[in-house]
């Protein structure tokens, strides 16, 4: 289990593996945090985590999270994407 404050070090870090498995946290915030940080991180590997918690997720808030966190990375794909 981790905490809130660890999923703040983990996005402050980079650290995408460890918000990829604190989405499987039991803690609904904790992974609504943990998705919204791989939101703002953009890394390509968040796509697909994001998006089976988005659709699989117990929690409403937490799928609400996961989808705005994925449109995040996907967007920023786009952008990058769009500068090639």
């Amino acid at each position: 289990m981790a905490t809130i404050d660890e999923v703040d070090t983990m996005r402050d870090a980079r650290d995408v593996d460890g918000l990829i498995r604190a989405l499987a946290d039991p803690d609904e915030f904790v992974r609504s945090q943990a998705a919204l940080s791989l939101g703002t991180l953009a890394d390509p590997k968040a796509q697909e985590p994001l998006a089976r918690m988005r659709d699989e997720d117990p929690s409403a808030s937490a799928r609400e999270a996961a989808a705005t966190a994925y449109k995040w990375v996907v967007g920023r794909l786009q952008e990058v994407e769009a500068t090639r």
